[in-house]
This record gives structure tokens, C-alpha cells and sequence, in this order.
């Protein structure tokens, strides 16, 4: 299995495909296997480039406090010790906090930049996410970890999703359980994501941006749109109907079509 040694640990990766670099970071307690999809779709056209950030799947865990600084460091200093100067950059949810701290970071290191059911952190961000962790944490208390991925999933997607594909929530529970997250590393992320805020910062990204959210997102609700344009009026921006948190395996298609057209355009 490809590792490579950045800031004193190991990062599990997966590379596929030839032509430009593409990165895929992932969101909190997601581990690269979720990108299943685009791995597939995207590396006809680009290198693509999947990690499970610290804490997560086969990545090691040091139980330490982590910060979306370091993760983003993480990021960066794998695509260097694999040769690559620059790369487009595509992070979904505490990816996309990942992936706007590289492009503040390290500028030179972003051709375009995706950012995917994600917002700005802060204050707002994490009042309009609250309702969701507040249901999410009453229902998963007590369960075992196959039923907690299954609970999160259902309350992350669009209503109704999770009972109209239940061969997509089967696979994404599995993908979860293969290497199970402990929850010291769980909550070492969920505390780098908690402090995290680029409202201040985000208008200073000088690389193209392509933003898409799903309408239904509870996690980070639609109104956090209205935020993007006015940090970032540069961006194009799509939102997904009928769609919810996990986009990347919601609209699992669409979403690699419209990362291929930004990104060829």
C-alpha cells in the first residue's frame, strides 16, 4: 500500500490515472475510499491523487492535537514528496477547510480550486450546522459503529435518499467499517474543524474557484452560500437539488462532470 513520511508520520494515499495532478481531500471522519467514484470517473482525464487525512483509514493517528493547518501541510507535503509542484485542489466538507488553507498557505501549490459541501467555518457556520450534530449525537448514542455510520449517513443526505439507495448507504457503511476510526482520532479532527475560520481570509484566494453545495446540506446549510458570494463573488458556484452533505456520493456522477468541465474549461 503507497506511503509516504510527512511532518513524522504516515500518509496512506491512493494514485491513479495520468495527465494533470488532482488531490482529493476528504471531509471529517470520511476516509479516501468514499471518493470511490471520482477516483474512477476523473483519473481518465487527470493524476489523481486521494489521502486519508491524519486520523483516518490507513493514515496514522498520533493522538495529538491536530489543526487544519497541519492537515493542509499534510496535504502540500505529500504532493511534494511525490514530485508534484502544483495541483488542483478538491475538498469536500473539513476537505474544504483543508483545501481553502492550502490555497491561503500555499498559493503557488493550487491550480484551481474546488470546494465541495463546505463552508467558512466560524461562528455562523457552526450555529447553522448545530441542529445536525445536536440530532445527529442523540440518535448515534449507545449504538455500535455500523449502525452510527448508518444514522450519520441517512441524517446527512437529502430526505429520502438513504431509503431509495440503500445499495449506496450499504457500501458507504462498509467503506467506513473496513478501517474503523477510533474516536480519540475522530474527536482530534472534529476539534481542528471547530477552530477553524477563513471568513476573514478567504477573499484573499487568488486562484480560480469552483464551489458546490447541496440545497439540503444540514451540516452546512444553504444560507452559508450567501456567505461564498460575498467572500468570494469571483467563484462560480453550483447547487445541487434533492441533494445533501455527502455530494460526493449523492450526485456522485454529476459531481465528477462538473469538476471535469471547471477544471478543462
Amino acid at each position: 500500500m503507497p506511503y509516504q513520511t510527512v511532518n513524522g508520520i504516515r500518509i496512506h494515499y491512493e494514485e491513479q490515472g495520468e495527465g494533470e495532478p488532482l488531490i482529493l481531500i476528504n471531509g471529517l471522519a470520511f476516509p479516501m475510499d468514499l471518493w470511490f467514484a471520482q477516483i474512477r470517473e476523473l483519473s481518465k482525464d487527470f493524476r489523481v491523487i486521494a489521502l486519508d487525512n491524519r486520523g483516518i483509514g490507513l493514515s496514522d493517528k498520533p493522538d495529538e492535537e491536530y489543526s487544519i493547518a497541519l492537515m493542509a501541510s499534510d496535504a502540500v507535503g505529500l504532493l511534494k514528496a511525490l514530485g508534484i509542484a502544483k495541483a488542483h485542489v478538491v475538498g469536500l466538507s473539513m476537505g474544504g477547510f483543508i483545501s481553502q488553507e492550502i490555497a491561503l498557505s500555499y498559493p503557488d501549490v493550487v491550480d484551481r480550486l474546488i470546494l465541495v459541501a463546505t463552508g467558512m467555518g466560524g461562528p455562523r457556520c457552526q450555529k447553522l450546522g448545530k441542529p445536525f450534530w445536536d440530532q445527529a449525537t442523540a440518535a448515534i448514542m449507545g449504538k455500535p459503529p455500523d449502525q452510527v455510520y448508518r444514522i450519520d449517513m441517512t441524517l446527512m443526505t437529502a430526505p429520502g435518499f438513504a431509503e431509495k439507495h440503500p445499495d449506496i448507504l450499504d457500501q458507504s457503511v462498509a467503506l467506513r467499517m473496513k478501517n474503523l476510526q477510533p474516536l480519540y482520532a475522530f474527536m482530534r479532527q472534529l476539534g481542528a474543524c471547530t477552530v477553524f475560520d477563513s471568513n476573514n481570509r478567504a477573499q484573499d484566494i487568488s486562484r480560480p474557484i469552483l464551489i458546490i453545495l447541496g440545497k439540503d446540506d444540514p451540516l452546512f446549510p444553504i444560507p452559508l452560500a450567501d456567505d461564498f458570494r460575498q467572500k468570494l463573488p469571483g467563484a462560480k458556484m453550483i447547487i445541487y437539488e434533492n441533494c445533501g452533505h455527502a455530494i460526493l456520493l449523492e450526485k456522485a456522477e454529476q459531481l465528477s462532470c462538473d469538476i471535469r468541465e471547471f477544471l478543462k474549461g
